[in-house]
């Protein structure tokens, strides 16, 4: 992440331009984080013009600022210097606008490796390729190996512990991006992070490069899961950065790790706490990311769904906004291979005018670009015809999963109206056949028992006692069971009604507590939803050994929150997914059948919360 603010210039021994030691002293400066030293060497150039862009450049790296636009004019070509740090300006400038732009950016270090290939200084060859590394460094995820060429040219030209120390770096920051997850990585990561501490060995402690060594050290212990160590060494990375003047962007990464930490170890407060100070340092549009990403993960954490989507979904309007997904370098190397081979074939072409067969060899010149024009059309054509043939494919895949939907939902229906048909059944005969049946044999009990007052009174009594509890719990469940009650008062006289009832008959007291529910909803989504709450009520009365339950009902407008909690004995939540009884997989499937959530929060000997969340 903003480990890549190591973009330190790193450049190395003076060769080729040995007439200009003030530039050479100038980049040994930039490589070990002396920006101080930097700027004194820019400011004592004698030429006015080369001090100039000096400064800035020091000052664009240091501060990770933009150019002024008057800096941004093409200077004098005849200058090679000149031109080469002309390209190094504009690159960084399209690298650090708050709304970077990677495809310029990576346009201006090319033409600046290409020049400085050209006059053969290695020092210049280094200084674009870490403004290469670094753009593909800040990528949110390292999608594919492009970056590969540069760094092994870079390695090609170490030649001293400072190379070792950035080249180890760069190494770390792309096998720590492997996708889009903010955890991944690659599993050389490992074996290369075993040098880090060798190679630091041998700079003293107050180096600029310290911090970042710090750094990497708290993201592999955040990797591995050891926290504190992580902590501590993210502390120590943001204590020495503080006494360094060009170290705010440092800062602020350091701070969003401490919160992704804070965020692990289950310690909100602190999380944000971090947050907060990572968002007051991060200005750029790629740090807004990585903000609303962690703060996603922090909302869901505490169980605020609506506000971890909100900042989930910024996150991803985001991350397309920069192009991380569309491959911007891919294009950015693409476009520029075809300008140089484009290059490639003018010279050829002009050495073939000097040749006894110059006609020929221009016409063989003239049949290769046509073909090749003709190869990349049908290539082109190719691609098109593929494009099509999967868009086809992606379609009807996506009206077979729409009319399996669609199929599903009316299966659900169906059922729903099935087991209401059947509870409507079973209630009339529990109420019109077994209930008459029972009241006919209290009767008759009655008359028996006045005949036989002489008789065992106490066996009497306790029989009445009997009927009496059977009588009344028949009659509990064909009023729990029938729905006629939703049609005339509606959802919450139905809950209220339900809970006092079974209050009275299982011992288990039932509140009930309603916000929002002053105007009624669809008769069959009410129907449906105090189905939900019944089988929610008959599983708390049969595994949890609850003896308070409350039920929240809640209207927010556009979408309704039914929560229930019970004290009962609670149970794994993890274990669930295997042990789906049929009461839960029926609440799933209404649940479904409404385009709603469900979530469940449990643990052995703490009760159980069940939310549901339904759009309305």
């Amino acid at each position: 992440m903003l480990r890549i603010l190591l973009c330190l210039f790193c450049l190395l021994h003076p060769n080729v331009w040995g007439s200009t030691p003030a530039m050479e002293e100038f980049f040994n400066a930039t490589k070990n984080g002396n920006f101080e030293t930097a700027l004194l060497i820019a400011n004592e150039e004698s030429d006015e013009t080369l001090s100039t862009h000096l400064t800035l450049l020091a000052t664009m790296i240091a501060q990770s600022t933009e150019a002024p636009d008057y800096m941004l004019a093409q200077g004098d070509m005849a200058n090679k210097k000149l031109v080469f740090l002309k390209y190094m300006i504009v690159g960084y400038h399209h690298k650090q606008m708050v709304s970077q732009n990677n495809l310029e950016a990576f346009k201006n270090f090319s033409a600046a490796l290409k020049l400085a290939e050209g006059m053969g200084n290695t020092v210049f060859v280094k200084a674009t390729l870490i403004g290469i590394l670094n753009l593909y460094a800040q990528e949110i995820f390292i999608g594919s190996k492009q970056y590969a060429p540069y760094l092994e040219q870079f390695l090609r030209l170490r030649s001293d512990t400072m190379d070792e120390a950035l080249s180890l770096l760069f190494q770390l920051i792309f096998l720590s991006k492997g996708d889009d997850d903010l955890e991944n990585v690659d599993t050389q990561y490992y074996a290369q992070y075993q040098k880090l501490d060798s190679i630091f060995a041998q700079f003293p402690m107050t180096h600029a490069f310290y911090p970042n060594y710090y750094s990497e050290k708290g993201i592999y212990y955040k990797i591995e899961g050891n926290h504190d160590r992580a902590i501590d060494f993210f502390l120590r990375a943001d204590s020495l950065a503080a006494q360094g003047k060009f170290k705010d962007r440092f800062r602020s990464g350091i701070a969003w790790q401490l919160a992704a930490v804070y965020l692990q170890r289950n310690e909100l407060p602190e999380a944000k706490r971090y947050l907060h100070v990572f968002k007051k340092y991060g200005l750029k549009l790629r740090d807004s990311f990585y903000l609303n990403r962690l703060a996603s993960l922090i909302f869901e954490k505490e169980g605020q769904h609506d506000s971890a989507y909100h900042y989930l979904q910024e996150s991803v309007n985001v991350e397309y906004l920069l192009g991380y997904k569309n491959n911007t370098l891919e294009t950015s190397i693409l476009t520029v291979q075809n300008q140089t081979d484009k290059l490639k074939l003018d010279k050829l072409q002009l050495q073939s005018s000097s040749m006894a067969n110059r006609n020929w060899a221009i016409g063989l010149g003239m049949l290769l670009l046509f073909g090749g024009l003709i190869g990349m059309l049908a290539q082109k054509n190719t691609r098109r015809k593929q494009l099509i043939a999967e868009q086809g494919k992606l379609l009807q895949e996506q009206k077979v999963a729409t009319l399996l939907k669609e199929q599903e939902l009316t299966t659900i229906d169906a059922m729903i109206q099935g087991q209401e048909k059947e509870r409507q059944r079973v209630a009339n005969e529990l109420h019109d056949d077994l209930g008459g049946l029972m009241a006919a044999v209290k009767l008759q009990f009655n008359a028996l028992a006045g005949k036989d007052k002489k008789g065992n009174l106490e066996s009497f009594v306790k029989t009445e006692l009997l009927i009496d509890e059977a009588y009344g719990k028949i009659r509990a469940i064909a009023h729990a069971k029938n729905s006629g009650l939703m049609a005339k008062k509606g959802l919450l006289q139905a809950v209220t009604q339900m809970a006092e009832k079974i209050s009275v008959v299982d011992g288990v007291h039932i509140s009930v507590l309603d916000y929002g529910l002053e105007t009624r909803l669809e008769n069959s989504v009410e129907l449906t939803l105090f189905r939900i709450i019944q089988e929610l009520i008959t599983n708390v009365i049969k595994h949890t050994e609850a003896t308070e339950v409350n039920i929240h009902i809640t209207n927010h407008g556009e979408s309704l929150n039914i929560l229930v909690e019970d004290n009962g004995k609670g149970f794994e939540v993890k274990n669930m997914a295997t042990n789906k009884g049929m009461g839960l997989r029926s609440i799933d499937k209404r649940i479904a059948s409404l385009n709603g959530s469900l979530d469940i929060e449990s643990a052995p000997g703490t009760g159980t919360v069940v939310i549901i969340d339904i759009p309305i």
